[in-house]
Formats: structure tokens, sequence, C-alpha cells
């Protein structure tokens, strides 16, 4: 059973994280999309080798159960969380060792938004990453205007409509087009993006398109990478998932799957097997 935990950054966010498996092994970081939270990864959570290595599951500031403790949310914010979070978890100072190349280096899982930020630590910190699991994998969309358009607008209906509307959006953008999910697969995503709070919500997806926003430079990431993309995922095609494979600097797998943006709700099996390819890569 996971344990519930309360980390408070450098910045004054108090971050919610899981803890569960084994307490010395290696950390297993899983970092959800935008309207998410740990809740997101708990069907994989039986598919992991929880028994070898040591699971945390991330509420970012505003999701899940971590409260909206700043006025301004940014992507690189959401990265230094994650660095602060880790040197608590691995007992060092953040400014210093996190760069020595070390056999127990975390794993990073991430969904959406949470892949964004797994790339951007991963490229910060090259040596400090074991391996890379990226589901309906992002990066920066400031320079598509299109993308740009779309996310500003839903940040500006959440501020008009509520957080409701945004979960109605999620619900209809989430799936393919051909797609059936389940009813509990649409509640769980409705419910994810209704919990969430508001102005989180928004300054988040302002973030993901604000100029400040910039990719990373990807070749300086060398440990193994498995992308997950869904067939039908119309916010990040498997086009992206194959773009930004051949970029990275070390060895990569890309999976797609059945249903669009969330792999873990409409295909958890291939979603699974593909994570067991990044252990078996990790341990190779």
């Amino acid at each position: 059973m996971a344990v519930n935990h309360t980390h408070t950054t450098t910045s004054g966010a108090a971050i919610h994280y899981t803890e569960s498996g084994k307490r010395t092994g290696q950390i297993v970081l899983l970092l959800h999309g935008l309207g998410g939270s740990t809740r997101t990864f708990e069907p994989l959570l039986p598919h992991l080798p929880t028994e070898q290595y040591r699971t945390i599951g991330v509420d970012f500031e505003g999701f899940g159960n971590s409260p909206l403790s700043n006025t301004v949310i940014s992507v690189q914010r959401y990265v230094s969380d994650v660095d602060d979070l880790l040197a608590s978890l691995q007992g060092y100072d953040s400014h210093e060792g996190r760069d020595k190349t070390d056999e127990q280096s975390p794993v990073i899982i991430g969904h959406s938004l949470g892949s964004i930020v797994a790339l951007q630590y991963a490229s910060m910190h090259p040596n400090s990453v074991s391996g890379l699991g990226l589901l309906g994998v992002g990066r920066s969309a400031s320079h598509i205007p299109a993308a740009r358009e779309r996310m500003l607008a839903l940040a500006k209906k959440v501020r008009e409509e509520g957080i409701h509307a945004a979960a109605d959006t999620a619900v209809v953008s989430n799936f393919g087009v051909s797609e059936k999910p389940s009813p509990e697969a649409k509640q769980a995503v409705r419910e994810a993006v209704a919990t969430s709070n508001p102005d989180a919500y928004a300054m988040t997806c302002e973030a993901i398109v604000s100029p400040s926003h910039i990719d990373p430079d990807y070749s300086k990431i060398s440990c193994p990478a498995v992308f997950v993309s869904g067939r039908e995922d119309r916010l990040s095609p498997p086009e992206r998932a194959q773009e930004l494979s051949r970029m990275l600097g070390g060895p990569t797998a890309v999976y797609v799957v059945e249903g669009g943006h969330q792999p873990i709700l409409s295909d958890l099996r291939s979603t699974a097997r593909a994570m067991e390819k990044l252990f078996a890569m990790l341990e190779s």
C-alpha cells in the first residue's frame, strides 16, 4: 500500500507524493499530465517491478493533493520542484552531487506534461537519470500558432466557466475518434481534471505554450528511453514520438498502442509491455 507524504520545496510548494515498493530500492518517479495526479498511474503500478524499486508518485503543484502555493507556474518551476524532491529523497543537496553517475539514479516515467518535465530534467542532468518512460510525449508548442491558440483558449475557458468546462473538453480530446472508452475510463479523466485547482490548470495551459518554455537539448539525453503513443492520439500523435526518439542521444524504442492520449486507460496491456521493455533495457 502506498504511503502519503508531503515535501515543501524551496519555492514554497507543498508537494504531495506517494511511496510504495522497496524502501531502499532505486527510485521510479511517476509524473502525471495536465489535469492528472498520482492516480493516473494506479492501473500501471501492478505491472511495474515494485518489489525491486522505490516507486514515487508526484502530484504537481495545484493538482491531486498538492495545493496551489504560488501565483506563477512554469515548466521550469515543475522541473525545479522535481529536482528538489529528488534531492530530499536521495539525501543530497540539490545544488551538489546530482550530476554524478550513480546506479541509483532514478527512472522517470512521465505522461504528457510529465514527459515534458522528465525530458527537461534529463537534459539538464544527463548523468542523473537511468531511464525514461514517455507516455503521450509532449514538447514546447510556443512556436505553433494553432497549439498556442488552443491552450490559451482553454485557459480562458477555465477562468470564465470553471474547471468543469476543462473536464468536459478532456473527456473528448483524451480519447481517439473511433475509440469507445469505458464509462470508468471517461469518469477517471473527468474526475481527475474536475478536482484540479482551476488557477493551476489555467496557468499550466499557459506555461506549456509560453515563449519561456523551449525545448531542451535532447541530444544530451543518453539513458534508455521508451516512448508510448496512442494510435489515435490527437494531442500527441505517434509521429511526435518517432521524431523525438531520433533526437535523443541514447537507445530508444517506440510503442504505438491502441487508443488516444490516455494509454494506461486505453491499452494497459501494451503500455505495461512497453514499460517491461524499458526495465529490460536498463538491465542489459
